[in-house]
């Protein structure tokens, strides 16, 4: 049933993707839908926000459906090691309702002969609709960068944005499904995440996951794995590496992460 979901919200994005591109006002049709959509949704239920423990959206590369509480912070940083790569990831959320959050992504490091910082993202996260039977769990995720706001190495001229859905099913309270369907580079790159988690004990987690981008020049197929572990119930730490796969590219790499959640 997950696949038949992911095919179901691709299409429905990719109809909502040629709206917009096509639109000679794109990047302000962007930026408003990004500012209309929590607005839209504050209606539903706030009962979708994260409990006791911490949840996050890291080390993974797919955005979870959770949201965290209203008024509380949390804070996800990690670092990614990879050939002639450093790169110190922050990820600063904060929750406007128990549904709605707004982010602020701030990565900076060392790209081959690049480093600095790289363009700051601003994004939102909106819980849509819980899970009920098949129908999975699904919120909108929304990114928009300006490449002037980065270092004189990652600086450029355009504006970047990705949009996409996040959307999971609980399969038992051992194993969930997550996966993601968005895209990117104004809509030219559509980018797909799946991954199976499963919850060892109340402390200990890992994963197992595949993530690709789709484009006219060339397709990315890439997996990675991860054990995430709760130090406190506000606590995480967790580790993962991943790897192309049906590819010769070397695009070997790990993460180290800390997260806390300041309720």
């Amino acid at each position: 049933f997950a696949f038949f979901n992911i095919i179901f919200f691709s299409d429905f994005f990719l109809s909502l993707w040629t709206s917009i591109f096509i639109s000679p006002f794109k990047y302000f049709a962007v930026f408003d839908f990004l500012l209309f959509i929590p607005f839209f949704c504050f209606p539903f239920s706030e009962i979708y926000a994260q409990k006791n423990p911490i949840n996050t959206d890291r080390p993974d590369q797919g955005d979870g459906v959770f949201t965290i509480p209203k008024k509380s912070w949390q804070v996800e940083n990690g670092v990614i090691f990879a050939k002639q790569t450093f790169i110190n990831n922050l990820l600063l959320r904060y929750g406007i309702t128990n549904s709605t959050e707004i982010r602020l992504v701030i990565d900076a490091g060392k790209e081959g002969s690049s480093s600095g910082f790289k363009p700051i993202s601003f994004s939102v996260k909106q819980k849509l609709i819980s899970q009920k039977n098949i129908l999975p769990a699904i919120s909108f995720v929304g990114y928009i960068s300006n490449e002037k706001w980065a270092s004189k190495n990652f600086k450029g001229e355009e504006v970047q944005y990705e949009l996409k859905l996040a959307m999971e099913n609980e399969i038992s309270n051992k194993f969930s499904l997550g996966y993601n369907a968005g895209a990117s580079d104004q809509f030219k790159s559509l980018n797909i995440t799946a991954g199976l988690s499963y919850a060892a004990s109340e402390k200990t987690s890992t994963y197992i996951e595949y993530f690709s981008s789709f484009t006219k020049v060339v397709d990315e197929h890439n997996m990675d794995i991860g054990f995430l572990y709760l130090l406190k119930p506000q606590l995480q730490f967790d580790a993962s590496v991943g790897t192309a796969i049906f590819s010769k590219a070397n695009r070997f790499y790990s993460t180290i992460d800390i997260s806390y959640w300041f309720k």
